[in-house]
């Protein structure tokens, strides 16, 4: 019998009122766990921009100067040689 399906037996077991305060329980385990789940996504983000920033750092400037200006706007153009967008990237006034 899996833990699940023994929860569910004592549950069945149980009075209402205990029921209601396992469930609120449950719910405060699950938003625990969110919230510990979020708070590591974002530490894990800093970190690795943190190490990108080290990095990037770690490259002389003569060499950043060597990039194109529009390399994030046409990179499939740079790397795989599809067709060059000339497009600007400034919207326009409809007036």
């Amino acid at each position: 019998m899996t833990i699940k399906e023994r929860l569910i037996k004592e549950l069945e077991e149980i009075p209402d009122t205990i029921a209601e305060e396992m469930l609120n329980f449950c719910l405060f385990l699950k938003h625990k766990n969110q919230t510990q789940t979020k708070e590591q996504e974002k530490s894990d983000l800093l970190n690795f921009l943190h190490d990108v920033e080290i990095i990037s750092q770690e490259i002389p400037a003569e060499e950043w100067e060597k990039l194109p200006v529009d390399l994030s706007k046409n990179l499939d153009y740079y790397l795989y040689g599809t067709q060059k967008n000339y497009r600007s990237t400034c919207l326009r006034s409809p007036f």
